[in-house]
């Protein structure tokens, strides 16, 4: 008996099947019966459909207008996306980019179902949502949705620049066989600014948190969660009941116009003089943001605002970030206030008490002090766990007390 076949016989004794493929979806074009005025577009590829909706300046979603947009300008974004490209563009000249896809795993078979694209036009709000009726119909939606950007400047989007833009750029490179280079443009991508005002103070930093806790937007009963929509519109595929898809296209409409009115929010937040309208952990990541910018004088004004604090979590970790800086800037007097608002506040801490010791050390030249705040510190050590990182803290205070007793002794 030859090898394979010997093989084969073994892998039948311990169970193992031939692996079977998993049936291809039907590709049939099916005529989406939904409340909002979808029509079809003509394109090269065939017919793609579209939902078209408009919206006064005036609509308010959640606590303001859809218009409050224009009070900002593009190099507030630049700054805090950290994209000087798009440093003198219009804010009307971006699109709100959102999708929905067949799942969050990305890769090539990962298809782009729904695409959302929000943009101002002559102080109206006009919303285009591309739906896949089915996956034959990927190339004319494509085309219709590169028609549509082509005039565009750039995005904004909520984690779009690892996961929307890049997946859309490669369904052209797949579906239309071209490079339609999306992740090159400018793009202001909400996530990040968002984890930097509210990750300390919220539960998690996912839009729908956001809407409702900061933007206080509430959804209708018409809405559908966003991790159960890969699963409805596989269904959809399979049954041709678009029910559900009504469902979908209106949790794609709000995300949109969540889009707009975070981009309000995130810009009047870093924009503002009054740090003390700001919640601590607002002003804490404005300050860390205009220290990353090399604006001394408003961080250290939100710093303060941060510090004042009712929260002992945030208060903490303002001074921490504070004193850090104005150490690095050589301010070590400054921070000597700070420093020991940060030992009263947690006296199990070691870390200001080493700082304390190092200023009295080497600035004040007050050894007696310099020892007493190491032992202060090894006192604090003794509460922490013991591993690397307490150790190496203890053997660093032991070698420093020694060395204080040393100096004063010689100066003895």
């Amino acid at each position: 008996m030859d090898e394979g076949k010997r093989l084969q016989q073994r892998l039948q004794r311990i169970g193992r099947k031939k692996p079977t493929r998993t049936p291809q979806l039907e590709k049939t074009r099916r005529d989406v019966s939904i409340s909002h005025p979808g029509e079809h577009l003509d394109t090269p590829h065939g017919p793609a459909f579209i939902v078209e909706t408009q919206y006064p300046g005036t609509h308010v979603h959640g606590s303001n207008p859809l218009s409050s947009l224009k009070h900002f300008e593009s190099r507030s974004a630049a700054e805090i996306a950290v994209d000087p490209s798009l440093e003198g563009l219009s804010l009307d000249s971006l699109v709100f980019l959102d999708t929905e896809t067949t799942g969050l795993a990305g890769g090539a078979g990962t298809v782009v179902f729904l695409v959302g694209i929000g943009k101002f036009v002559e102080g109206e709000f006009w919303l285009r949502q591309y739906f896949l009726r089915d996956l034959g119909e990927e190339q004319a939606m494509l085309h219709a949705i590169e028609c549509d950007l082509e005039f565009s400047a750039g995005f904004v989007t909520f984690n779009g620049r690892t996961f929307d833009v890049p997946l859309l750029e490669m369904r052209f490179t797949l579906g239309m066989r071209k490079r339609f280079p999306l992740t090159e443009w400018p793009h202001l991508d909400l996530l990040y600014p968002a984890r930097r005002l509210w990750r300390r103070e919220l539960p998690d930093c996912r839009l729908n948190t956001i809407e409702s806790e900061v933007l206080r937007v509430h959804r209708s009963g018409d809405d559908v969660p966003g991790e159960l929509i890969p699963g409805l519109y596989l269904d959809y595929l399979r049954t041709g009941d678009s029910m559900s898809m009504e469902r979908v296209i209106y949790h794609n409409a709000m995300d949109i116009l969540s889009l707009v009115m975070l981009t309000v929010e995130v810009l009047g937040r870093h924009g503002t003089k009054a740090f003390s309208n700001l919640s601590a952990s607002e002003a804490l990541g404005v300050a860390r943001w205009h220290q990353g910018a090399g604006r001394s004088g408003p961080a250290e004004l939100a710093y303060r605002a941060a510090i004042e604090s009712d929260d002992p979590i945030v208060r903490l970790d303002a001074l921490r970030h504070h004193t850090a800086y104005l150490k690095r800037l050589g301010r070590r007097d400054q921070a000597l206030e700070g420093w020991e608002l940060w030992h009263t506040l947690k006296p199990d801490d070691p870390r200001p008490c080493i700082e304390l010791a190092m200023y009295y050390e080497w600035h004040l030249k007050d050894l007696d002090m310099g020892i007493t705040w190491t032992e202060i510190g090894l006192t604090c050590l003794s509460t922490w766990p013991d591993d690397w990182r307490s150790n190496e803290m203890s053997k660093d205070l032991q070698h420093r007390i020694s060395r204080l007793k040393r100096k004063l002794a010689n100066r003895s």
